[in-house]
């Protein structure tokens, strides 16, 4: 449908990963192929596969494999606590989720990364709304609001008698996006495997309890989770 090259679309993925911190236990370039993957099945389900259009599928997909990329291993929390670079680019709003964007649509700027290169700019407009839109709602801190937001919109949206949702505007359609997102986001694709799971868990367990090591030696405040000596 919009005629990605081959070779293209290879050297971005291989790009992509390349820009993923191999070192960082959880947010890393596995962490975004399982999201990428749990966004396409839930995407393929009974109940939406025929809701989206084409450009709002690939702009999930996009967004999903992007989503965390030169993420650092640390929250944006502790990034502002301690001044750091990307919280002072981005006014600590959001910082790495801004950060993450702003690596992937760089990445896009390469003619031999350009996956979107036989998209018409209206295309090309509209998908990054919608990647930017999706991206900035997965900062947890605004996680609540947002949740809210699609309680309301479900009640008010749902079509009498049938369960359907008529999503006839782009605030509805993105807030489905995003919250179907959140979901690929903390929930597997394989819920019965445990192994995998608990593998998952243990990742994210050392990511923070490595931020927390840093928070304690820095004289700060440790962060919840963080405290592998107190486990809060």
């Amino acid at each position: 449908t919009f005629k990605i090259p081959g070779k293209v679309f290879l050297n971005f993925l291989r790009t992509l990963e390349d820009h993923y911190l191999q070192d960082v236990p959880y947010h890393n370039s596995v962490h975004a192929a399982d999201v990428t993957q749990s966004t396409h099945v839930l995407l393929n389900s009974p109940a939406l596969e025929c809701v989206f259009t084409p450009l709002e599928v690939m702009s999930a997909i996009f967004a999903a494999a992007i989503h965390d990329v030169d993420h650092p291993g640390l929250t944006n929390q502790f990034l502002i606590n301690t001044s750091s670079e990307l919280a002072l680019m981005y006014n600590d709003e959001s910082v790495l989720e801004n950060h993450h964007l702003a690596v992937a649509f760089k990445l896009l700027q390469n003619p031999d990364c350009d996956i979107f290169v036989n998209l018409t700019k209206k295309q090309r407009q509209t998908l990054r709304k919608m990647v930017i839109d999706m991206v900035l709602a997965t900062d947890m801190s605004k996680h609540m609001s947002l949740l809210a937001d699609l309680k309301t919109m479900v009640e008010t949206k749902k079509v009498a008698g049938s369960g359907v949702l008529l999503l006839d505007n782009y605030t509805d359609r993105i807030q489905v996006l995003q919250k179907l997102w959140f979901i690929a986001r903390t929930c597997p694709t394989q819920p019965s495997l445990w192994s995998s799971n608990r593998q998952w868990c243990n990742r994210i367990m050392e990511e923070f309890f490595q931020q927390g090591d840093r928070e304690r030696e820095g004289g700060l405040d440790i962060s919840p989770m963080c405290d592998q000596i107190q486990c809060n």
